[in-house]
């Protein structure tokens, strides 16, 4: 997250951003830039007039890839200073690559000091390409299993799960490297206010709390119930429940929402075997959309009710 922040802090002033992954040991970014130069105040400590006016101050240029530099000694500082180290912690040299149409290279390397390679399938540029293998690096590395379930990189941005803001999407849109569908949920559509149940009675207290992390990541959360132990209904022989909400906004639509929440479920080991009033480590609903109540549930549980009414 510090080493993004810093992503942020150096880098849109020369380009934007097409895709980026940050992996344990290394990172990728594309990016399309727009500026290989520009121009700032000398270090020495001044006023703009100041600098103006005596000529031994001069305004100095600064490059791109001296920006770049500036990022990673500043991160690599900050991690010497956590670990209490010294020395380098970067390789000598960051590769840098032009990724064009016109590379007739094929096979294609993406980077030949790490000797990989990348095959240009039909129909595809080799832009493009590049694009996808710098999204699955995590699933290539056996990180994750899918692509999506690796936050620090952009493809949950680009199928429209989240919205980083550190992408350029209408660069993206206009050069036909983005679903038009998901930008469009990023750009046009409105942002939804939502209620979420929550309900669990297998370790709660920690399944929870890694449920709001994941949902932290994926969507913004606005604030979260107090928590009520509840007898468990229909099946009484089991542990007792532990309930609440979560209010969240969100540009997914009602659809895309709920498929996220399974998909969060499934992440979490939810056994969907089980009979339906049995024990479960999270179980997440849509209650609220928009000032509407959606689940029927709401009118018959009491608790619930309390904890939207606490968030609403």
């Amino acid at each position: 997250m510090f080493f993004l922040k810093k992503m942020k802090e150096h880098i849109p002033q020369f380009a934007s951003f097409v895709a980026w992954c940050l992996m344990p040991n290394h990172f990728h970014w594309i990016v399309f830039v727009h500026k290989d130069r520009i121009e700032v105040e000398n270090s020495h400590s001044m006023t703009s007039s100041h600098a103006m006016t005596n000529p031994q101050y001069p305004t100095k240029s600064r490059t791109f890839n001296c920006e770049i530099g500036i990022l990673l000694r500043s991160y690599m500082r900050a991690i010497q200073k956590q670990e209490k180290i010294t020395g380098s912690i970067f390789q000598q040299h960051t590769g840098i690559k032009p990724l064009v149409d016109e590379i007739k290279i094929e096979p294609s390397y993406w980077n030949t000091a790490f000797g990989t390679l990348i095959n240009i399938p039909a129909g595809k540029s080799y832009l493009q390409t590049c694009i996808e293998y710098v999204h699955q690096n995590p699933v290539y590395s056996g990180l994750v299993k899918d692509a999506s379930d690796w936050e620090y990189s952009s493809y949950r941005d680009f199928v429209g799960l989240r919205d980083e803001k550190l992408l350029d999407y209408e660069l993206l849109k206009k050069e036909g490297l983005f679903p038009v569908t998901a930008i469009d949920s990023m750009t046009n559509s409105e942002i939804n206010n939502v209620i979420i149940g929550i309900g669990s009675n297998i370790d709660a207290e920690k399944n929870i709390h890694e449920m709001l992390e994941i949902l932290k990541s994926q969507v913004e959360v606005v604030r979260v119930s107090s928590f009520i132990k509840t007898k468990p209904i229909g099946i009484e022989d089991q542990s007792d429940f532990t309930n609440g909400a979560v209010k969240i906004k969100t540009r997914l639509n009602r659809e895309e929402l709920n498929i996220l929440l399974k998909k969060i479920e499934d992440k979490m080991g939810r056994d969907r075997t089980a009979p339906k009033f049995g024990p479960r480590n999270i179980d997440l609903d849509i209650v609220v959309w928009n000032g509407e109540i959606v689940d029927d549930d709401y009118y018959t549980r009491d608790f619930l009710q309390k904890s939207v009414r606490e968030i609403s």
